[in-house]
């Protein structure tokens, strides 16, 4: 008979993702995965067929544990530029309070160091932007019914430019002097946008 499990799979996933989200998806190994998580090989082996799957477990658990809770405000409906705000301060407040490193975004950093072969992995990373500029988008469109200062184009191109900055916000935290900065780059944005989707008189 098999010997039993001395860890559920979530449990796994939950402390490979920390694991991850610190050193970095390619700059970990299974060796490292096995020391730190307390699972060994063969374990997890018999949950995953190896890095890559458990990576991408660890990524499907991103999304619920961090990204759903903070960003869901900004896909419900109805969600405005103020919602926007909330996101991104709530994000950035979460950094100010925090004695630990600051870790950034977890796509934000797997992107950066991504095998350019490694194609199931990138589609998994770019789902996540999607799903940021889709959110924005909605929010764009329901602003934009008021004033109907944008196109279709245009906003699109505004939500695909709200992506890159907050990503960018995030991994420049990684590295910012102080929180100041970052919030003070956050009210940039809003500013932008406010100016873009309700005029310069807003």
């Amino acid at each position: 008979m098999p010997r039993a499990k001395s860890h559920s799979r979530t449990t796994l996933v939950d402390s490979a993702l920390t694991q991850f989200w610190k050193t970095g998806y390619h700059v970990i190994s299974m060796g490292d995965l096995v020391r730190e998580t307390g699972v060994s090989r063969g374990s997890i082996y018999s949950d995953f067929s190896g890095k890559q799957a458990l990576f991408h477990a660890c990524l499907d658990r991103y999304q619920e544990l961090y990204v759903t809770p903070a960003f869901g405000r900004v896909e419900a409906d109805g969600a405005g530029l103020e919602d926007i705000r909330n996101y991104i301060e709530m994000q950035l407040r979460s950094v100010a309070d925090s004695d630990q490193p600051i870790l950034g975004c977890l796509v934000a950093n797997t992107l950066a160091q991504l095998d350019p072969d490694d194609t199931e992995t990138r589609e998994r990373l770019e789902a996540h932007n999607r799903r940021l500029t889709a959110g924005f988008t909605k929010v764009f469109n329901h602003e934009n019914a008021s004033h109907r200062l944008l196109s279709d184009d245009e906003i699109s191109a505004l939500a695909g430019f709200t992506t890159i900055s907050v990503q960018g916000l995030w991994s420049y935290a990684r590295t910012a002097p102080n929180t100041d900065v970052l919030f003070s780059y956050a009210d940039m944005l809003l500013t932008v946008l406010k100016q873009h989707l309700r005029g310069a008189q807003n």
